[in-house]
C-alpha cells in the first residue's frame, strides 16, 4: 500500500512538472472575456457563412430561411451533451480522468466551431473515443455503440470520419491536466501532515478518504462549467477541497483548517488565491445547475438540424464544391510531383530535353554523354 502511494505521488509530481510547459497551460487557459470573445467570433463567422452560401433558389419565406440557434441556446445544448457524455463514461466505468479529458476536448472544440458547423452528438462520441485512445484505454466502436444505443457500423463511421475534424479543432493539443491528480497531491500532503502531528496512519487515511469523495463530487460539477478553461487544475482541486471540508467537525476540522493555512502560506498572494477560489465556487454552482427543459432542448436541436453551415454540411452544394476543389488540387499536386521527379531523374541521367520538358516523349542525350561508335 505504501509503495502504491509513493508511486501515485511520483505520478502527481511528474504531472505538476509537465504542467508548467504544457500546451494546456500556455494555450488553453483563458479569461472569461476571452472565452466569450472567441465564442462570439465563431458564431458570427458561422452566421456569415450560412448567409453567404445559402442556395440561390432560396426564397424569403421562413421555411427557406430557418432561424439559427442563439449563443445562449448553443450553451444549453452543449451542457446537455456534456451531461450525456458523463453518463456514457459512467456506463463503461471509465476513470474520472477520461471523463475530464473528454469534456475538455468538447469544450475546446466549440471554441473554434459552433453547433451550426458540426453536429455536437458526433463530436461528443468522438471525444470519448479519442480520450480513451490518448489514455491507452482503447474502446472499440462496437462497445461505444452499445453505450449510445446506435448501430456499431454507424458509430464506427462517425468516429473515424470525425476524428481528424476533432484533432484539427483541438489544434492537435491532446494534453489535458485534470484536477483529480492535483487533489491526490493535496491529500497525500494532508496525510503526511496528520502523521507528523501524531495522528495514527489509519485515522489520517480515513480523513483523506472522506475528503476525497466529497471533493471529487465538487470537481465533477466544475467540469460542467467553464472552470477547466479558466483555472489551473491546482486551483480547482484546492477549491473542491474547501467545499469538501465544510462538513468536517472537531479535530478533523482543526487539522484541515491548519492544512489550508499551510497551503495559503505557500501560495504567497493569499488575496489573489481567495479571489480565484471565490470565482471557482460560482462556476461550481453553475455546473451543478439543472439542464434546460427537455422540450426546450428538443426545439434547439431541431433548429440546429434546420440551419446548418453549408461549409461543413456534407449535403450542401457548397461542401460538395469545396471537396471537388480539394480533389482537383490533390491531383494537380500529384501531377506536379511526378513531373518534378521525372525531371530530376532526367538530369541525373543527362537527358537534357526531358529535364527541361518532362512531358516530352523525346529523350535526347546531352553531347557530353553520347557514346561515339568506333
Amino acid at each position: 500500500e505504501g509503495a502504491g502511494k509513493r508511486s501515485s505521488l511520483a505520478g502527481t509530481m511528474a504531472s505538476i512538472n509537465s504542467w508548467l510547459t504544457s500546451s494546456h497551460k500556455t494555450r488553453w487557459l483563458l479569461g472569461d472575456q476571452e472565452l466569450e470573445k472567441r465564442r462570439a467570433a465563431c458564431y458570427e463567422k458561422s452566421l456569415g457563412e450560412i448567409e453567404r452560401y445559402k442556395p440561390e433558389s432560396a426564397s424569403t419565406s421562413a421555411a427557406d430561411n430557418p432561424v439559427a440557434v442563439s449563443l445562449e441556446e448553443q450553451k444549453q445544448l452543449l451542457s446537455y451533451y456534456e451531461k450525456t457524455l458523463s453518463k456514457i463514461c459512467s456506463l463503461f466505468r471509465m476513470p474520472r480522468k477520461i471523463l475530464a479529458i473528454s469534456i475538455v476536448y468538447l469544450k475546446r472544440f466549440y471554441l473554434k466551431f459552433t453547433v451550426l458547423d458540426h453536429e455536437p452528438w458526433r463530436i461528443m462520441v468522438t471525444c470519448v473515443y479519442l480520450a480513451c485512445k490518448v489514455e491507452n484505454a482503447y474502446l472499440a466502436a462496437e462497445e461505444l455503440a452499445k453505450g449510445v444505443q446506435q448501430d456499431a457500423r454507424v458509430v464506427e463511421k462517425i468516429v473515424l470520419g470525425s476524428e481528424m475534424t476533432l484533432l484539427q479543432g483541438l489544434d492537435f493539443d491532446l494534453v489535458v491536466h485534470t484536477p483529480y491528480a492535483s487533489l491526490r497531491g493535496f491529500l497525500y500532503e494532508l496525510e503526511n501532515r496528520c502523521q507528523f502531528e501524531g495522528w495514527d496512519p489509519d485515522r489520517a487515511e480515513t480523513l483523506s478518504s472522506a475528503l476525497r469523495k466529497r471533493a471529487n463530487n465538487s470537481l465533477d460539477a466544475l467540469l460542467f462549467s467553464d472552470a477547466p478553461l479558466t483555472f489551473s487544475p491546482g486551483i480547482l482541486a484546492y477549491a473542491a477541497l474547501q467545499v469538501a471540508a465544510k462538513k468536517m467537525e472537531g479535530e478533523d476540522k482543526q487539522m484541515v483548517e491548519s492544512f489550508f493555512d499551510h497551503c495559503r502560506s505557500k501560495a504567497g498572494n493569499t488575496e489573489k488565491l481567495a479571489e480565484f477560489v471565490k470565482k471557482v465556487h460560482k462556476l461550481g454552482a453553475r455546473g451543478s445547475a439543472s439542464l434546460a427543459d427537455e422540450g426546450i432542448l428538443k426545439e434547439i436541436d431541431r433548429k440546429v438540424k434546420l440551419c446548418r453551415n453549408p461549409v461543413y454540411d456534407p449535403t450542401s452544394d457548397q461542401y460538395k464544391k469545396q471537396q471537388a476543389e480539394k480533389q482537383a488540387q490533390k491531383l494537380r499536386a500529384k501531377a506536379n510531383l511526378k513531373r518534378s521527379a521525372a525531371a530530376s531523374d532526367a538530369r541525373a541521367l543527362g537527358l537534357t530535353e526531358i529535364a527541361e520538358n518532362p512531358d516530352s516523349k523525346r529523350r535526347k542525350s546531352s553531347p557530353t554523354n553520347r557514346v561515339v561508335a568506333g
